[in-house]
């Protein structure tokens, strides 16, 4: 059964008894197939997710409208700085924004088995925070905005590399710079305790055998500034994977 948890209020945590992480990073292009063989292989029989009860209906209800007005206002722009539409799609910032506004990989090849199967999704994340992000997309998805980020260069980390330097943070590796996430860090502490929350309650509530968190790998990081998901659930390396890779070396 596919659902959508209520936001709750903070409840104390039990360390979760064979749950596993499972870290990835939002742009791989190949997320959602890899997030397929991992279900199909792990088998779960709880699955929770990285996005909010709030974000996800207002993807739902949204998306096909925000992604069409966002390429509208692209192709204007692209006209009038004679740049080629095709060219700008692939733009690393263009391709992020329309990432961001639709529906996660994550999330769809965890619908796909939940249906499949007959497993219960959770979407565990913070609505609240996800409320103030998307009050922001109005900035994002503008013509100002969409000129502004056409005039950076286009490039970003391979996914490999981050995959691997996630390895490197989870595992206790050699020590990396902490990477931070946007936004005021008390935000992403609650949110931090939310998902926390909401998931020991799912625990609690379903009894399940074999659970899988899904979501992005900064929340399986450790001994940085903000104490994270797999910080405050006390989950060991042993039971982390990545999306690439599987267990973490």
């Amino acid at each position: 059964m596919v659902n959508a948890s209520i936001n709750s209020p903070a409840r104390p945590h039990a360390k979760p008894t064979g749950l596993v992480l499972l870290g990835t990073v939002h742009s791989d292009p190949k997320g959602f197939s890899r997030t397929c063989a991992f279900l199909e292989e792990h088998r779960p029989d709880l699955v929770m997710v990285e996005i909010s009860p709030f974000a996800l209906k207002f993807r739902k209800d949204r998306s096909a409208e925000l992604r069409k007005a966002f390429l509208e206002r692209l192709r204007k722009v692209t006209r009038e700085l004679k740049i080629d539409f095709a060219v700008a799609l692939k733009h690393v910032q263009i391709a992020s924004i329309l990432r961001q506004i639709g529906i996660p990989y994550e999330y769809r090849a965890s619908t796909a088995y939940a249906k499949k199967t007959g497993i219960d999704l959770i979407a565990v994340d913070y609505s609240e925070f996800s409320r103030e992000w998307i009050e922001t997309w109005p900035d994002m998805t503008s013509a100002a905005n969409i000129e502004r980020l056409l005039e950076l260069e286009s490039a970003a980390p391979q996914v490999a590399s981050l995959y691997a330097q996630a390895a490197r943070r989870i595992g206790g590796g050699p020590s990396l710079p902490e990477i931070l996430p946007g936004g005021d860090a008390p935000s992403w502490q609650e949110r931090e305790r939310y998902m926390a929350d909401e998931i020991t309650s799912a625990l609690g509530r379903l009894s399940p055998e074999r659970p899988v968190y899904i979501g992005g790998c900064w929340h399986l990081s450790c001994e940085g500034s903000i104490k994270t998901l797999r910080e405050l659930l006390g989950i060991g390396a042993a039971s982390c994977r990545l999306l690439d890779r599987g267990e973490i070396e």
